[in-house]
């Protein structure tokens, strides 16, 4: 497959990922085009983390992340998705940054800097914020503007300036590039943080020590367990996760249980339309 440059999708390369997230039409460079992409990405291609425990590499190198997601169908985390996602874009005329940002966690605070990637696109002069690393936030990008956005999946999103103190790591003088995404499930209802960001611009590279930590930390969520997870568009959400195939609808949760490696690898195929991928039984065997 060709690529136009180190970080930018051309050629066969951007026509299979736009088959692969089912655009039939390379989306035109304005908003609508940015919210097709957006939007046909992030119910297509899902989040997971099965390569940390097949021991295989992580790379951020645009050609590894055409082949792993794109030609053998797999999905990936934050950093894969949204890398790849600025590449296809870079390749059809879109001018993108990389940022860095802090997820909120649920035990309360933020993660470390650079725990999460987001996106700033710019589209006649105006910025917009596109993250399709986080299954759980907005299907549409978010004007940078400060207004809310509603989602067909529910509850609406907004990008404003973060005026609070400095988090660990930040200096002050930095507080005037620090902004944060909220949530709110209705007018209503009080806003929370999803995340926090900075809109300095940074590169794939700044994010290598915080990939190591993800990957092979005993600390890092991800290290303690595989998961496959994809929003479905008619609401709701189909996870694979130790030993568990779990499907919500309408807000009821049906949980079947995973036996062994082959039906794994069925499911995988069947519910995700990856390409085959070779389960270890070892995976059932300790309930990974």
């Amino acid at each position: 497959m060709l690529l136009r440059s180190a970080d930018a999708l051309g050629g066969n390369a951007l026509d299979a990922y736009l088959d692969r997230i089912g655009l039939d039409t390379r989306p035109a460079i304005d908003e609508e085009g940015l919210r097709a992409i957006h939007r046909a990405q992030y119910f297509s291609i899902p989040f997971e983390n099965l390569d940390i425990h097949l021991g295989r590499r992580y790379s951020f190198d645009t050609h590894h992340l055409v082949t792993k997601m794109i030609s053998r169908k797999r999905g990936g985390f934050c950093y894969e998705l949204n890398l790849l996602l600025a590449a296809a874009l870079r390749g059809l005329g879109f001018e993108v940054d990389v940022m860095e940002g802090r997820m909120r966690k649920r035990e309360g605070g933020f993660g470390r800097p650079f725990d999460h990637m987001t996106l700033r696109v710019a589209i006649e002069g105006n910025h917009w914020l596109a993250d399709v690393g986080n299954g759980e936030t907005f299907q549409q990008p978010l004007p940078w503007d400060g207004s809310w956005t509603p989602q067909e999946r529910g509850g609406e999103y907004r990008v404003i300036l973060r005026e609070e103190e400095a988090l660990e790591n930040e200096q002050p003088a930095d507080l005037e590039q620090n902004w944060k995404v909220q949530f709110r499930p209705n007018q209503e209802a009080e806003e929370e943080v999803v995340y926090n960001f900075r809109s300095a611009r940074t590169t794939a590279k700044d994010f290598l020590p915080m990939l190591t930590f993800h990957t092979t930390s005993k600390k890092s969520q991800f290290t303690k367990g595989w998961i496959v997870t994809r929003p479905l568009e008619e609401g709701g959400r189909i996870t694979a996760a130790r030993g568990l195939l779990m499907t919500t609808r309408d807000g009821k949760m049906e949980r079947q249980a995973i036996r062994c490696a082959s039906e794994l690898e069925h499911i995988l195929a069947e519910d995700f339309n990856m390409l085959p991928v070779a389960v270890p039984p070892s995976w059932f065997n300790r309930r990974s």
